[in-house]
């Protein structure tokens, strides 16, 4: 007998359904796919009318039966209810997102593994100024990269400096298992480079083309030429290139930085893709973006990683050359992931992972005013207790009660801090919870803030740290 039924769009029915059958429940349940494209739109009209036309006969019939409504719509339970008018009929709001559905259904949370993930998209991560390091230096960033999620390591050339080690890296590298590109204008070292087995060259236009003579060990990516019609000039090196007997190679519209082409760059990739139907990969450089942008990477990478998908762009190409773009080869490898798991189970890619929630937490679980008044009064020692309420700190004991955002005067204003290890503990809580409520972080006395993937350690990071 059925004890659920679940009332759904079109939109959400796969993902729903994936969700449902993963939970292995031990009850009958059935899905209700009502006509309109996204169940947010359902009202108590729509869903009362098309409810019963779909299941008017079952649910006359039926026994004890809860009917699952989507938690976004904004049909009034009490007007459902009113309109079947049978008292075996129980109906429910389910949760805003389906990822929350088993936790609402008593069941513990489904976690994606984001590491088991696969992604379609590949990740070159450029080792900038490659030719300036030493191989024991490459080499050692080329295995950082891809613990990170690199897929192609990218060996970047400085533009009027010899790479006078560049077969002996190639060769080394290739014997580690690295798939390898290089990143030249120059012809010489493209020869070299080619000579020596590289796996793709980065890149070509028309000032360099003659190189190209199907042959090549290497897969070319072909660019504008620049201070051109990019789109125009795009095309004639592409004819040029397939005239020199080049049969497979990459087309990289190239993504020019904010205020500098940003915008007229996404329309060449949505030309590309939507109107053109290029039949070659496609490469988009998130250096561009990340690096040249006064903003943290995460949510530049999430936006890139967001148009790769959407669009089907095979190669995205990026770099940590600067200090702020520290670990932007792992966020742009998780979000790849995030927002393909979201795009296979047709979901949006929020509540699947908080991996890349590294400054702000998912949802404020910090004690309210009253909750902390009440645990204040309740307490009959003297250790403090520090808690946040998402406006001040708290810290008290059975003696003592602060609160503010001034984490100097909160500490001056304790009485006993007279041991060094005592006021050391305390000091470092304080200035943790201090950063918690400026970020909008959720604080717990003696854990560690989230931080997302940043949790996880650096290779060479002490462990005791």
């Amino acid at each position: 007998m059925v004890e659920k039924l679940f009332i759904t769009g079109k939109l959400a029915y796969p993902a729903l359904n994936n969700t449902l059958k993963k939970l292995d429940l031990k009850y009958d349940y059935q899905i209700v796919k009502l006509p309109i494209t996204v169940a947010a739109l359902m009202d108590s009209s729509f869903i009362c009318k098309k409810l019963k036309k779909y299941k008017g006969d079952f649910l006359e019939s039926a026994g004890k039966l809860e009917i699952i409504i989507p938690g976004r719509s904004q049909a009034e339970i009490s007007k459902l209810e009113a309109c079947f008018n049978n008292k075996k009929l129980k109906f429910r709001q389910g949760p805003d997102e389906i990822m929350d559905l088993p936790e609402f259904l008593g069941k513990k949370k489904i976690k994606v593994n984001l590491e088991a993930e696969k992604r379609k998209n590949k990740i070159l991560a450029e080792i900038n100024a490659a030719a300036l390091l030493p191989i024991s230096e490459i080499v050692k960033k080329a295995e950082y990269y891809k613990k990170s999620g690199a897929d192609i390591i990218d060996l970047g050339c400085v533009n009027g400096r010899e790479f006078p080690h560049l077969e002996k890296t190639i060769n080394i590298l290739k014997e580690k298992g690295f798939t390898l590109s290089i990143d030249s204008f120059n012809s010489e070292e493209i020869k070299r480079a080619d000579k020596a087995g590289i796996d793709y060259l980065l890149s070509i236009n028309s000032h360099n083309i003659s190189l190209i003579n199907g042959e090549n060990s290497f897969t070319p990516v072909v660019i504008p030429d620049p201070d051109k019609d990019s789109l125009k000039s795009l095309f004639a090196n592409i004819e040029e290139l397939e005239k020199r007997g080049c049969k497979n190679y990459i087309v990289d519209p190239i993504l020019d930085p904010v205020n500098f082409g940003f915008s007229d760059s996404l329309f060449r990739y949505l030309k590309l893709v939507k109107e053109i139907n290029i039949n070659q990969s496609i490469m988009m450089g998130v250096g561009n973006l990340i690096e040249l942008s006064d903003c943290d990477s995460v949510g530049l990478n999430f936006i890139t990683a967001a148009l790769a998908v959407e669009l089907n762009i095979d190669f995205l190409l990026t770099t940590e050359a600067s200090f702020k773009t520290r670990g932007a080869v792992k966020e742009l490898d998780l979000a790849l992931k995030i927002i393909s798991y979201a795009a296979q189970n047709n979901s949006l890619p929020n509540n699947i992972s908080e991996l890349l929630l590294n400054l702000k937490d998912r949802k404020d679980l910090n004690y309210s005013p009253e909750e902390i008044t009440e645990l204040a009064e309740s307490i009959k020692d003297k250790n403090y207790r520090i808690l946040n309420d998402g406006q001040n700190i708290n810290i008290f004991n059975s003696e003592e009660y602060y609160k503010g955002q001034n984490i100097n005067q909160l500490f001056n204003s304790l009485s006993d801090v007279n041991e060094h290890s005592h006021a050391f503990y305390l000091g470092k809580e304080l200035q943790k919870a201090y950063t918690a409520l400026k970020l909008a972080k959720n604080y717990r006395q003696e854990d560690e803030l989230n931080w997302g993937y940043l949790n996880q350690k650096f290779e060479g990071e002490n462990n005791d740290n």
